[in-house]
């Protein structure tokens, strides 16, 4: 029989032993956030190991925070495309480009106007059907958000196309939306774009920044992904950018980060919890007869509810129209098949566009191609997305 001399010796042992192994053992556990932003899949690996895999994640846990964005969901809760069931031409585009950049979504059925009853439509509604079957779409996704108390999320329409680089950009991108929101870089928000804030509007065909707050940016010059201005005309609007592009450090390729007066075109944009209510409220509940855009640039220019907006210039995400008769590029407005010719597919708003570079990805290649050869040599995703920001404020 042991005496209580050596079952006290035993049981110190043991809980040294156990000791040991839990000390050893914390070293090799994974964070879960670091095992969520680097959760690549194995899925052509040729391109993930040359070209993404080169970039740097930071050691610390602040600056480690906003590479939440290169997960699967761009470092929103949610991404949400928007489709009308029968364009399955374009859900095939969207879900290749989707897979390109490692991206999860979940597909919205759009809205066929017509079969909206007028009684469910807003006081004073008085649209083409194309325009009211837009709206209530997008209105759908926001009562989704609502619903199910979704935080945030990324809301595209199923032309949108974007550049290869995305993640890299929206890395940039969100750290001048947290420098447009008064979050610092030490600061650990619920979203890694900084909490207060109601609109993320990265893709457009125009935008306008608010006067009230037009000394404020984050600046990213020398940016491969932007094209230069005499690409930019057949935008709505353009910001001045007369500040960047003169003088001794001056230049064609810089893009800012700002608060927005709102912006036109709806090609993608991210969106909050209280932007959704806000949005849902402004867009349905009340009188309201506009395109969905419209409604959103007024949230954004008038302050409603204290909706507040930040958008690039230019615009992170474009569009992609494939090679056809242009009538069938958009189901809001379309040519009458007389007045319709073939014409080739391209990308619009982008330099270095996922749509465009498929065929490269599925043939295991790590070096892109541009739009613009001329402006844009080929290049790696590491090399396309490594421009670098920083916060000006203008006197």
């Amino acid at each position: 029989m042991l005496s209580a001399a050596d079952i006290r010796l035993r049981l110190v042992a043991a809980a040294v032993v156990i000791m040991l192994v839990l000390f050893f053992a914390s070293f090799r556990a994974l964070d879960p956030e670091a095992h969520d932003i680097l959760d690549f899949q194995e899925a052509f690996p040729t391109i993930l190991e040359g070209s993404q895999a080169k970039s740097t994640i930071k050691s610390s846990q602040h600056s480690e925070y906003i590479y939440q964005i290169q997960n699967k969901t761009l470092g929103f809760q949610k991404i949400y495309m928007i489709s009308l069931p029968e364009r399955t031409d374009k859900q095939d585009t969207f879900a290749m480009q989707a897979a390109f950049s490692e991206i999860s979504y979940t597909f919205v059925e759009g809205v066929h106007g017509g079969r909206i009853p007028t009684k469910a439509l807003p006081h004073t509604m008085s649209q083409k059907a194309n325009v009211i079957g837009c709206w209530r779409a997008h209105n759908n996704v926001y009562q989704k958000m609502v619903h199910e108390n979704v935080s945030t999320a990324l809301i595209f329409e199923d032309d949108a196309d974007w550049d290869v680089a995305l993640k890299h950009q929206l890395v940039q991108f969100a750290r001048g939306s947290r420098f447009i929101v008064n979050t610092t870089e030490r600061d650990t928000p619920h979203s890694p774009y900084g909490d207060d804030w109601d609109m993320l509007w990265i893709g457009h065909c125009g935008t306008w920044v608010l006067p009230d707050d037009n000394r404020r940016f984050f600046v990213i010059p020398g940016d491969p992904t932007v094209l230069p201005p005499r690409f930019r005309d057949d935008n709505v609007a353009k910001p001045d950018m007369s500040h960047w592009q003169t003088g001794p450090d001056g230049g064609e390729r810089t893009r800012i980060v700002f608060r927005s007066e709102g912006a036109v075109c709806t090609a993608a944009y991210a969106i909050s919890q209280k932007g959704a209510r806000k949005a849902l409220y402004h867009l349905s509940m009340v009188p309201y007869n506009a395109p969905i855009d419209w409604g959103l640039a007024n949230l954004c220019k008038n302050k409603e509810y204290n909706f507040k907006c930040i958008s690039p210039w230019p615009q992170l995400v474009g569009v992609s129209r494939p090679t056809s008769d242009p009538a069938k590029w958009s189901d809001i407005d379309s040519l009458p098949d007389s007045e319709s010719t073939v014409k080739e597919g391209r990308s619009y708003h982008l330099v270095y566009s996922v749509r465009q570079n498929v065929p490269l990805w599925l043939n295991g290649t790590i070096v892109f191609h541009s739009g613009n050869p001329d402006i844009a040599p080929p290049m790696e995703i590491s090399d396309i997305g490594k421009a670098t920001g920083h916060p000006e404020i203008l006197t």
